[in-house]
């Protein structure tokens, strides 16, 4: 089975209690110009520690930004539910490939890892300071 079949039989019913990995920043088209990301990898179900997903991308909602700087290997906990999606959808509902899983509206976002991290760039340099990052 594959993982992201995992997320589906959780259902969306309940919120559950994951945890993962951070590995880096990123960007996205948005409506308003770029938006950042967040890319989790070895996403896990709190209390069993089963794998659910190889990895995850959230917005960096304010949850995430307030957890500072991270560095690669730092471990989060986060409560979602989990979600359907159209995979491969591109502003063309004929261009979906599939019906994918994810887990969305993170809440309870926390670090178990590491110490104190300095705070992330206000948003207007926060491209910046994402694109550096990348590149290093």
């Amino acid at each position: 089975m594959t993982t992201r079949k995992r997320l589906a039989r959780l259902g969306n019913d309940q919120r559950h209690r994951f945890q993962g990995t951070f590995e880096r920043y990123g960007l996205k088209a948005g409506y308003r110009g770029q938006e950042a990301t967040i890319l989790l990898r070895e996403v896990r179900l709190l209390g069993n520690q089963q794998l659910m997903t190889d990895h995850l991308w959230f917005n960096l909602t304010k949850g995430f930004q307030k957890l500072g700087q991270l560095k690669a290997g730092d471990v989060i906990q986060f409560d979602g539910r989990v979600n359907s999606y159209l995979k491969g959808y591109q502003g063309n509902l004929f261009a979906a490939t599939e019906i994918d899983y994810q887990v969305s509206w993170p809440t309870k976002i926390t670090r178990i890892s590491g110490g104190k991290r300095p705070p992330l760039p206000n948003w207007w340099e926060l491209v910046d300071f994402i694109q550096d990052r990348n590149q290093a």
